[in-house]
């Protein structure tokens, strides 16, 4: 029994993907000292009328305010683990917001037509993505002509993928940069498509 639980506890805070079990460790109302999910929507620059899609939402967190901003618009959640999408439904029709679709997908073969969003973001997430590459390359596919990438990492994450390893990648599928937030170990970097 005790090796289980200490076995829980080291992929817990090892590297790779969050198992779905230790999610309500996304919902520390302490992560706000971090990044507040409003800030985050500040730094996405959303109109109300965009599509939206959140790789990697994990329970949520940051999931009720982007779809809050999109009053005309609409929000996209894909994850790999279903247990994660369902406890972001929860928390997403527990906050009354219905503008939201769920998709069971990898980060690197994502379901959705070429040019349908106008803006895709992962928090904490391209780190645990076995094919970073890929995954950049499926959002750059998915993203419409002058669309935006926004990765946000942080501070304590096992799997934070520094700024410059960030610039490459999304460099290297076409993706031209456009602005910055916050410091070298809790930042937001945005990139753009190009038209």
């Amino acid at each position: 029994m005790l090796s289980r639980i200490r076995g829980g506890w080291r992929r817990f805070f090892g590297r790779g993907v969050l198992p779905h079990q230790t999610a309500f460790t996304l919902l520390n109302p302490l992560r706000k000292l971090i990044l507040n999910p409003k800030t985050l929507v500040q730094r996405l620059r959303l109109k109300s009328n965009h599509t939206v899609l959140e790789v990697g939402p994990g329970p949520g967190y940051f999931s009720v305010d982007v779809a809050k901003a999109l009053t005309e618009g609409h929000l996209h959640l894909c994850d790999i683990q279903p247990e994660m999408l369902a406890k972001a439904k929860a928390r997403l029709e527990a906050a009354g917001i219905s503008n939201v679709s769920f998709h069971e997908a990898d980060a690197s073969k994502l379901p959705f037509e070429s040019e349908q969003m106008d803006v895709v973001f992962l928090v904490a997430v391209l780190g645990e993505v076995e094919e970073q590459a890929d995954c950049l390359a499926e959002v750059f596919r998915v993203l419409r002509p002058g669309g935006r990438l926004s990765i946000t990492e942080q501070p304590g994450d096992p799997d934070l993928v520094p700024q410059h390893q960030i610039r490459e990648l999304a460099h290297s599928v076409g993706f031209s940069e456009e602005e910055t937030f916050g410091s070298s170990r809790n930042f937001t970097v945005n990139f753009q498509k190009p038209v």
